[in-house]
């Protein structure tokens, strides 16, 4: 790690020119120049993004040195501690993804079969964490398919007991749709369908391998499976072929390959075993951490000093996990570091650096908040925790200035987008000013919705901006790493943040908060049914935050507000974003469903028209 001082801000650069004119919003005239070293931009990132730092996965040993890091220079530039008990941290508590434990065990009574884990069975990420015992049914495919004329559960009472079923579906009910498979073969489709049958766990087997293939468990490793953060409230096992067969035989019926026959022959075949039982435990655990905000104030000097303008970033990342499946990657087996250099090391530099410029310039009218958030990408946490336990009154801060992904500006272009220009009444001409000075074209959206840390502000009433570079081919990927990020165009970008953010402060007025609501389009639902929220990634389990309610949607015109809970839609209890989805695509456009919320405490019911996709 190279070592900083706050000598690092030269003065007189032609980086960087504030050049404010007296304008009708009341700028006050003011001629400073400020420069930002790329190459101490460069070294802060370098560190940030290094493999030592694990990719700053929530709970690692790797975020709790990038934490450490950034309180370092926080304290060298003289930033106040604003976190707890004097410090710059403000801690709190994350939900970790799923990981496997050693305890977890499978026994089958009535058949002369002893399960070991990870060679007979394995459970799902996907699995809730609670033991289980029951009667075994076999329920085939555990599909329920009305345009097919297909129902596995048609006359079988799955009520309080283990339901095996075989993976997929029938062949060819893909083929019309042009997909590997149709939604009916996903796992949380199978395990919702028992769920809501009253079963107590689901044991899933693989179809007959193709030629040259092998039946094989669950890997951990691999990048199957979905979401390792989903928890879809039942266990649920991934059971070899071998014992499938073994329970099956012992309660009287077929095999599984000639199940499997009969089913794709349109036969049904979901009957009980007869004298077969198992009890088990999946060995999931969902355990907790506590991880960190990192947060330090430079006060202001003048009359609007109790007034503050927040500049933010994240500084978590992904960690040691197996990487995503794009299209044409090859197939990757096991977990590898993620360094997040650009996701979100360029703007958590950023921070830095900014913090550095302005302790080491004139001082500003208001109060300047220089924050780093944890658990951004599992859920906007860290962001959404300190505006409900913020240092100081959310009503006291004028505006919030997020840098999420600023590393990778094109070296042939100068187009920067920065959403919520609308966000504030006063910001998007500030913004094309600033622009225009810098050389930059600006793109993106003008609300302060989006994902990342800006949007947790923008919902408590404060305007926001993001400043963006763009996607590229390496997000969420291994390949992103810190010799790929452009620092001249990351600190050009500085160079403009810097230069708005203090503007926003020596204004002789606040700007003022221009609430520009979500328009309803279910065109860019992935869902086939929408109901027009904004969901809450902040899960605990006890239901589906509504963080913002669609202008002219159907949870509008229903009653629904930003702030409800969602615990039921239809019959399907609502824990969390999962079971939203599932009940979701349990519906057609035009049904009227019942969605009962929680608010303030009460629990009220709203009849909701869904509209299709």
């Amino acid at each position: 790690m190279m070592r900083m001082s706050c000598r690092s801000i030269q003065f007189g650069s032609l980086f960087a020119v504030i050049a404010i004119a007296t304008g009708a919003w009341g700028c006050r005239s003011r001629q400073k120049e400020i420069a930002f070293s790329p190459q101490e931009y460069q070294a802060h990132l370098a560190y940030l993004a290094s493999d030592r730092l694990e990719g700053r996965g929530l709970g690692s040993d790797g975020i709790e040195l990038a934490a450490q890091y950034i309180a370092r220079h926080f304290k060298q530039c003289g930033l106040e501690p604003a976190g707890v008990d004097g410090s710059y941290f403000q801690p709190f508590t994350v939900r970790l993804a799923a990981s496997r434990t050693n305890d977890g065990r499978l026994d089958v009574t009535g058949a002369d079969v002893s399960p070991k884990e990870g060679q007979d069975f394995v459970a799902f990420p996907f699995s809730s964490s609670d033991a289980f015992e029951g009667d075994v049914v076999f329920a085939g495919y555990g599909i329920v398919n009305e345009a097919k004329n297909h129902d596995d559960f048609a006359h079988l009472d799955v009520t309080g007991r283990v339901v095996l079923l075989l993976r997929g579906e029938p062949p060819g009910w893909a083929d019309t749709e042009g997909l590997e498979h149709t939604p009916h073969a996903n796992f949380s489709k199978k395990v919702y369908n028992v769920r809501e049958r009253g079963g107590v766990a689901v044991l899933i087997a693989n179809q007959r391998p193709e030629e040259g293939k092998t039946d094989e468990l669950f890997d951990w490793n691999r990048p199957e499976g979905g979401d390792p953060q989903a928890d879809f409230g039942l266990p649920a096992m991934h059971v070899k072929r071998s014992l499938a067969d073994a329970m099956l035989d012992a309660g009287g019926l077929d095999s599984l390959d000639a199940l499997q026959k009969r089913m794709d022959d349109g036969e049904r075949v979901s009957d009980g075993l007869d004298g077969v039982q198992v009890a088990g435990l999946p060995g999931v655990e969902r355990a907790n951490a506590e991880t960190r905000n990192v947060v330090g104030i430079i006060p202001g000097s003048g009359l609007h000093a109790d007034e503050y303008v927040v500049i933010g970033a994240h500084y978590d990342h992904l960690g040691i996990v197996v990487p995503r499946k794009t299209f044409n990657s090859p197939e990757v087996r096991g977990p590898q570091i993620h360094n997040g250099a650009d996701d979100n090391a360029s703007g958590t530099a950023g921070v830095i650096e900014l913090a550095r410029a302005f302790s080491q310039g004139p001082p500003t009218d208001r109060s300047l908040m220089f924050i780093t958030f944890s658990g951004e990408e599992s859920g906007l946490l860290g962001s959404r925790y300190f505006v409900k336990h913020p240092p100081v009154p959310v009503a006291q801060m004028d505006a919030m200035l997020n840098m999420d992904m600023i590393g990778r500006l094109p070296e042939d272009s100068r187009k920067l987008q920065v959403f919520g220009k609308k966000s504030g009444n006063e910001l998007e001409p500030l913004l094309e000013r600033d622009a225009r000075e810098h050389g930059f074209e600006l793109k993106g959206e003008a609300g302060g919705f989006g994902a990342s840390d800006h949007t947790s502000f923008y919902l408590e009433g404060v305007p926001a901006l993001h400043f963006f570079t763009g996607l590229h081919k390496d997000y969420h990927l291994p390949s992103d790493d810190a010799d790929k990020i452009n620092a001249k165009g990351a600190t050009d970008v500085l160079a403009m943040v810097y230069d708005a953010a203090r503007q926003i402060a020596d204004e002789d007025q606040r700007i003022t908060y221009n609430k520009v609501t979500p328009k309803f389009d279910a065109k860019r639902s992935s869902y086939k049914v929408v109901i027009g929220i904004m969901p809450s990634f902040a899960d605990d389990g006890n239901g589906l935050g509504v963080d913002a309610v669609s202008e002219g949607g159907p949870a509008e015109a229903a009653g629904l507000k930003a702030g409800d809970v969602i615990i039921r839609l239809g019959d399907t209890e609502v824990r969390n974003i999962y079971d939203h989805m599932h009940a979701l695509n349990e519906h057609k456009a035009g049904e009227v469903v019942d969605v009962v919320v929680m608010r303030d405490g009460k629990k009220m019911t709203f009849k909701v028209t869904l509209a299709g996709r």
